[in-house]
């Protein structure tokens, strides 16, 4: 086990000689009996049959006579909300004022703002199959596998290193999307009580405006559970700082007698020392449940001075204590290196509550419309009773008859045509008959009515676009965004509240995963069954709701869908996501398969496109073709020059040859001196040749440069960067 009481313990100098960094290199060392007691109550089912049957009476004596300490201190709380719930459930009850059974009609105020609350907050929290998404915390760019600190590599295919990765990159982003979708299946699939009750809760907070929810391993499932608990049946201590700060909290729960035999006999509940008995308000049945408190408090087991988190579950009438449970887990225990003895131990929280809004005079249970609506809607109901009252009276009549007229027949019923006769002395009957003047339901009454029932419509934020009224249908897009968002910022508000409890919950189930996750899970996504490994929950970095807590309403995502779409054609915009995001607003399903991943062309672009085309490979056949004969043109010079040279080159050749066969002939005639036809010429060495006498074949036509003819290969030369400027010299 990782200690880590370091930070925690104070730490003293002796004589003025500074010891904190000599003790902070040593490991805090618990003391091992102690630890073993509380390691050893962690692993216990239950604790109460360890316990003598002194310290179990005075357990459950103090956990009752503290419960009931906590629900005088949220005594008024909840006589105001047993009132908010009976106006939110239409109970009306018989009255005697101003006559008995006169009207008393409740108006659904308070029921309304409710269902309307409701309506918009559970399709936000469950809008899909998406429940949970996993969470990346810090880079996800891969940690390689070191050695001699540096990353282990690889030969790829292509002979290129390729790093051997511990994670890979995206690896944190994989494993979060696998918890996710895991824990998604579990709330919605595995924990089949989990959706119900959340819709429950949804239309109980707005009128109560506090609720819980109770997340815990249930072994007997061998699954995650996760209850709501009602605030009416939780008690906590009025004036507590918060549910984690509480010194204890009390839930009440009713067991029937078969229920309490089974924990019995699985050994997770304690024989009782003496029988229960009927529970009180049985009226006879045996059938009746019994009421037990499951108090979530702090105990001193170990008697070492500081209390330990436990459940203590008790039976309310007869205060016996049928079992006990640790709260905490053994890394939750610190130690000091001082003392060696614990100095923190960090508790289970099981509970998760759910405000609506904050209590203004800091009580631990929130407030919601049933506080906040009750005075409205009582005088609504008031008003309201009071103009059918009035009808009533109108329409009844009543009034005075003078003795001088006698029927004498009690109750009198006519029919069509008849005439009844009556004693009367004389005159007009008229005269002896008074009627009381009832004016009427009130004119200002319907018009305080009018007045009360708006007022209570702008506290619950019911207005008209909210409610699905037709509004102008030239009103622009933001126009209608911006009265949306304004009507609901008293409910975004509270709606960010209930999603930051929903992601306390789903940590708490996410760290039941962790501890009590078997090794290898099996989940279904669709019609595919994936596993994910305890692992994952070990290494991974928490979960967060999917809902958006900004956007709680269909007509606010639609008015936003509605703002995008003008959008949709913008170059610098993408416009296949912004119709997307317009049909995942209107809930539209399988919209991969309704958008196209990329649109099709426009019948007129293309065309335009086509003749463009056309147009282009047009000037480009041109250039190619004047291109082609500039290159034909230079070719054909080029071979011009090339014959060219190679008869200049036969004729030098043959001149060479001619004066060669000259020279071989005076050279003869020269080293034969008695040939009298092979003279030499006066002034010739005789062994040098003669000089040759055949003229060069271009000897006029190319000029001389010194005593020696050119040579005959002199064309000019071609310009390769311009060749046409050099075939227009060639040809000049």
């Amino acid at each position: 086990m990782a200690l880590n009481a370091l930070a925690l313990a104070p730490v003293q100098a002796n004589e003025g000689e500074p010891v904190r960094a000599a003790l902070s290199a040593v490991e805090a060392v618990p003391d091992v009996a102690q630890h073993q007691k509380l390691l050893g109550w962690i692993k216990s089912v239950n604790i109460a049959p360890d316990l003598d049957d002194e310290t179990l009476n005075k357990m459950g004596d103090r956990v009752v006579r503290e419960y009931k300490i906590d629900e005088t201190s949220r005594a008024d709380w909840k006589e105001k909300t047993e009132k908010a719930m009976d106006l939110a459930m239409q109970v009306a009850k018989e009255k005697q004022f101003p006559w008995p059974k006169s009207s008393n009609v409740i108006f659904p105020l308070m029921t309304s703002a409710a269902i309307q609350f409701a309506a918009r907050a559970y399709p936000a929290i469950v809008q899909n199959r998406n429940v949970v998404k996993g969470v990346v915390i810090g880079s996800d760019n891969g940690t390689p596998q070191m050695a001699n600190g540096k990353p282990v590599t690889y030969p790829a295919p292509d002979g290129s290193p390729q790093i051997m990765w511990q994670t890979p990159p995206g690896g944190k982003q994989t494993r979060a999307d696998n918890i996710g979708e895991h824990m998604s299946w579990q709330l919605l699939d595995e924990q089949t009580e989990w959706e119900p009750e959340t819709d429950a809760m949804l239309h109980i907070l707005p009128i109560v405006g506090c609720d819980f929810r109770k997340s815990f391993f249930d072994p007997g499932k061998g699954r995650n559970a996760s209850m709501r608990v009602s605030a009416m049946n939780l008690v906590i201590n009025y004036h507590a700082k918060s549910i984690e700060l509480a010194p204890r909290l009390t839930e009440e729960i009713k067991y029937y007698p078969v229920e309490i035999e089974e924990m019995t006999r699985g050994g997770t509940w304690m024989e009782p020392k003496v029988p229960f008995g009927l529970p009180e308000k049985s009226d006879g049945d045996d059938d009746a449940p019994h009421e037990f408190l499951e108090q979530h408090r702090w105990w001193d087991l170990d008697e070492d001075g500081y209390p330990e988190p436990y459940i203590i579950t008790v039976h309310k009438q007869s205060q016996q204590v049928v079992r006990v449970v640790a709260r905490y887990d053994a890394d939750g225990i610190k130690f000091s290196q001082m003392t060696h003895k614990v100095i923190k131990i960090d508790p289970t929280h099981y509970y998760t509550k759910y405000d609506f809004l904050p209590n203004p005079d800091g009580g631990i249970y929130g407030i919601g419309f049933g506080q906040l609506l009750r005075p409205i809607n009582e005088a609504v109901n008031t008003t309201l009773n009071q103009l059918i009252d009035a009808g009533t009276l109108q329409n009844t009549g009543g009034g005075f008859i003078g003795k001088g007229l006698s029927m004498n027949a009690g109750s009198i019923r006519f029919q069509m045509g008849e005439y009844k006769v009556v004693n009367v002395t004389g005159g007009n009957v008229r005269d002896s008959i008074v009627p009381m003047q009832f004016p009427g339901p009130s004119t200002v009454l319907f018009s305080l009515l009018g007045l009360l029932i708006e007022s209570g419509r702008e506290v619950a934020s019911i207005k008209d676009v909210l409610t699905g009224e037709n509004q102008n249908a030239n009103t622009p897009a933001t126009t209608t965004l911006a009265m949306i968002e304004q009507g609901l910022k008293v409910f975004t508000a509270i709606y960010k509240r209930i999603h930051r409890s929903l992601k306390s919950e789903l940590n708490k189930l996410y760290r039941l995963n962790r501890i009590y996750g078997d090794q290898k899970s099996e989940y279904k996504v669709g019609d595919t069954w994936k596993t994910i490994s305890k692992e994952d929950y070990v290494l991974g970095s928490g979960v967060e709701p999917v809902s958006d807590p900004t956007m709680v309403s269909d007509m606010q995502r639609m008015g936003r869908a509605q703002f995008l779409m003008q959008f949709a054609n913008d170059p610098n915009c993408n416009g296949h996501e912004i119709r997307k995001r317009i049909m995942d607003a209107a809930n539209i399903d399988n919209i991969d398969k309704i958008l196209l991943p990329q649109a099709p062309p426009n019948p007129a672009i293309a065309i335009k496109g086509m003749e463009m085309d056309i147009k282009h490979q047009e000037v480009q056949a041109a250039a190619s073709l004047k291109r082609a004969q500039e290159v034909q043109a230079y070719s054909q010079a080029i071979k011009n020059l090339a014959d060219a040279d190679a008869v200049v080159g036969d004729q030098h050749l043959q001149w060479l040859s001619q004066n060669l066969t000259v020279w071989e002939r005076q050279f003869e005639a020269a080293n034969n001196p008695g040939n009298p036809d092979q003279r030499q010429a006066p002034g010739i060495s005789p062994n040098a040749p003669p000089a040759p006498v055949l003229q060069h074949p271009h000897a006029g036509a190319m000029p001389s440069q010194g005593m020696h003819p050119p040579m005959p290969n002199t064309a000019p030369t071609v310009n390769v960067n311009n060749p046409a400027a050099s075939l227009g010299h060639v040809g000049q």
